[in-house]
């Protein structure tokens, strides 16, 4: 009979037989072959009469159903002649291979060890109580009984081993298997010491949303992830989950490397398990939604102001512009030789002029349905409104370094686009007093929408004015110098054709303005539409 050659089982047998060998368990040795021979011939002709009685046993104990018993009965007989040909031979070690697979992966696996156990001491009772009755001398029950205690004693050591090595090999898989849950979930996760907040894992996530190695961060406190004003809520955020088991907030923020800070909400639960408590703590990014939320806010804003402006400039531009009619009229009717009279007239209508142009501009922004939708060439309008404004970036020192991207066609309206890159244009000049350079890009992007870029190397925007750029009347030049509503004209345009507008601004580094716009293309469908006279936006 062949025999199956595994060095791990092999080793295992071997380690058990010195640790029996080692406490005085084995008094019979392997060199026993005659006594061996015996105890399985013995062993073989009870096993029929053991194994029936065994399986009423062990079937009423474990609640078996009584249609599974012939089942039960096949399988240990043929686990009984595996264990007999190793007492036989004790190289042979099929039955510890066996017993070890299952013990991991088969039947016996899904049950405690103290049941499988049970069952062999029972079956082995059944034997020696049938050795005690075999007519044979004393001297030779009693050498049957000594070996067959012994080998069933090295059975049951094996089994108990297979049995803890199989645990041991699930709780890894386990591990494993939570790692690569945490590691693949779309949040960031960290493993905190409950008592002193001290990170002990962090998920792979997490590393790319701090950008420092989870090497790094293990040994750390958690709010040594927290920009330095929100610490204490990071501590009160743990105190309170410590309390009631679980806690969130939204208004918190993780520190990049780079010092950026990172909006997450954050939800934190008490883990008890194994005898360990700790937290769980998920964060989600939320950088998009407060992205969309500001929108959302931005958008309303606008809307509101848009409306009390339209009626306040309704209000105010027929009574300017017979005031200044009436200075026009003054100016032409006074004597020519009053000329600081004169000189005041003058003022007087320039002033007009300008507080014309911010009506316009007022109404610009509140108005919402008057620009005909049109097939524009982005690229070709920005030529053409760089050329207009060549003599100005000339006189003020500014080079400028544009790329024409293959971006085609945008569905817009020609004049009100005319009128953001004007604007951006503008305010790139003004932020740059001693001259610098004004990068315009176009980008496609896929076949949908395009980017416009506008980057200039000025003073850049103060981090605290970042938010309200937008707003109407908000300006950061000294008064008389800027109305305060370009870019809120720039915003209102760009979101009037479904687009979107963003900026980015450091300190003596310069400020850039991305805008997003659908792309056209010249389908029957926008044909048709264009086609219509009179065709407004929605």
């Amino acid at each position: 009979m062949s025999q199956t050659r595994e060095p791990l089982v092999e080793q295992q047998v071997a380690r058990v037989r010195a640790y029996m060998e080692g406490c005085g368990l084995v008094v019979v040795p392997d060199s026993a072959v005659e006594l061996r021979r015996r105890l399985v011939g013995v062993l073989e002709r009870l096993t029929p009469e053991v194994v029936e009685e065994w399986t009423r046993i062990v079937g009423r104990a474990f609640a078996i159903p009584e249609v599974q018993w012939p089942e039960v009965r096949d399988w240990m007989s043929s686990a009984l002649q595996r264990w007999f040909r190793h007492i036989e031979n004790p190289a042979d070690v099929e039955t510890y291979l066996y017993l070890r697979n299952h013990a991991r992966r088969g039947f016996i696996s899904h049950f405690p060890a103290s049941r499988f156990l049970a069952s062999q001491i029972r079956l082995v009772h059944l034997f020696e109580e049938r050795l005690e009755r075999e007519p044979v001398p004393a001297e030779d029950r009693v050498a049957l009984l000594r070996l067959l205690r012994q080998e069933f004693e090295e059975r049951i050591l094996h089994v108990t081993d297979f049995f803890v090595a199989g645990r041991e090999e699930d709780l890894r898989e386990q591990e494993a298997s939570y790692r690569q849950a945490v590691d693949n979930a779309p949040a960031a996760i960290f493993r905190v010491d409950c008592d002193f907040g001290t990170i002990l894992g962090a998920s792979r996530v997490a590393e790319r949303l701090v950008q420092i190695p989870r090497e790094e961060m293990i040994g750390l406190r958690l709010w040594d992830l927290s920009p330095e004003d929100e610490r204490q809520r990071t501590r009160r955020l743990l105190e309170e989950a410590r309390r009631r088991g679980h806690a969130r907030r939204d208004d918190l923020h993780l520190l990049r490397r780079d010092s950026e800070r990172v909006p997450v909400f954050v939800n934190v639960g008490l883990i008890e398990y194994a005898g360990q408590r700790f937290f769980q703590v998920i964060c989600v990014d939320i950088s998009e939604r407060k992205r969309l939320e500001s929108q959302l806010i931005q958008s309303e804003k606008m809307a509101a102001i848009g409306q009390l402006a339209a009626g306040i400039a309704h209000e105010i531009r027929n009574p300017l512009g017979i005031i200044a009619n009436a200075l026009f009229d003054l100016q032409e009717t006074l004597p020519r030789d009053h000329p600081a009279v004169q000189e005041d007239l003058q003022i007087a209508l320039e002033e007009m002029r300008r507080v014309q142009e911010i009506i316009d501009n007022l109404l610009e922004f509140s108005r919402t349905s008057r620009a005909e939708l049109e097939m524009v060439d982005v690229n070709l309008l920005l030529r053409k409104t760089l050329q207009l404004m060549h003599k100005s970036l000339q006189n003020h020192g500014v080079e400028v370094a544009a790329e024409f991207g293959d971006v085609g066609l945008c569905l817009a309206n020609q004049n009100a686009l005319r009128q953001v890159f004007l604007n951006l244009i503008t305010n790139a000049v003004q932020a740059m007093p001693n001259g610098g350079t004004l990068r315009i890009r176009t980008i496609p992007l896929g076949s949908e929408r395009i980017r416009l870029e506008f980057a200039d190397t000025g003073v850049g925007i103060p981090p605290e004015h970042l938010s309200s750029i937008f707003n109407p009347f908000f300006t950061t030049k000294e008064p008389g110098q800027g109305t305060g509503l370009g870019l809120s004209v720039v915003h209102s345009v760009v979101k009037r054709f479904r687009g979107e507008i963003r900026v980015q601004s450091q300190l003596e580094r310069g400020t850039t303005f991305t805008i997003d716009l659908p792309r056209g293309e010249e389908s029957d469908e926008v044909v048709g539409l264009l086609g219509v006279p009179g065709r407004m936006l929605p």
